[in-house]
């Protein structure tokens, strides 16, 4: 009985000494780490930065959002002219009336089509008749309303470019 008892005591003390001393010895390199570091010594002494360790350095590390880094600045240092803001808000606002123009009769097409009555008087006396079916005025109209809201969007990045507050387009 004594003769069990100590060698379940050893099997049971047998793998935590093995885990004690694995813990205490470093892992061997394996031969592809040896292979491509230049002095042969293992990749294991490369450094994981944590935010502890930035916190104490005082070095050059570049921080996303942080207003002391010269990028995050640079778009905002630009202002634009008031002749700048004036031109571009005066395309804008042709832009948008063409678009109003081009929207109002997609919705008149859109209600005959449906068998509605239409609410804008549509038709020219002076063009005469048409003979272009609905549909096909209708995918114009979609072409037409896409090309002027791109065209909206080209000068609105424009003005973001620029340095021209959105208020100023207003």
């Amino acid at each position: 009985m004594a003769r069990l008892l100590s060698c379940v005591l050893f099997l049971l003390a047998f793998p935590i000494a093995i885990q004690a001393q694995s813990s205490n010895t470093a892992p061997a390199p394996l031969p592809s780490d040896s292979a491509n570091s230049p002095s042969g010594t293992s990749a294991s002494t490369k450094k994981v930065w944590t935010n502890e360790d930035l916190a104490g350095h005082k070095g050059g590390v570049s921080v996303v959002g942080d207003k002391r880094n010269q990028l995050y600045h640079m778009g905002s240092a630009q202002t634009a002219d008031a002749a700048t803001a004036a031109r571009i808000k005066q395309s804008l606002e042709k832009l948008q009336t063409r678009l109003d123009d081009v929207t109002e009769k997609l919705k008149s097409y859109k209600e005959f089509q449906s068998g509605e009555p239409v609410s804008k008087g549509e038709r020219d006396l002076s063009k005469g008749y048409s003979r272009t079916p609905v549909d096909q005025k209708m995918a114009q109209l979609l072409d037409k309303k896409k090309e002027l809201e791109g065209q909206i969007s080209d000068l609105l990045d424009e003005a973001r470019k620029k340095g021209v507050d959105p208020g100023q387009l207003r």
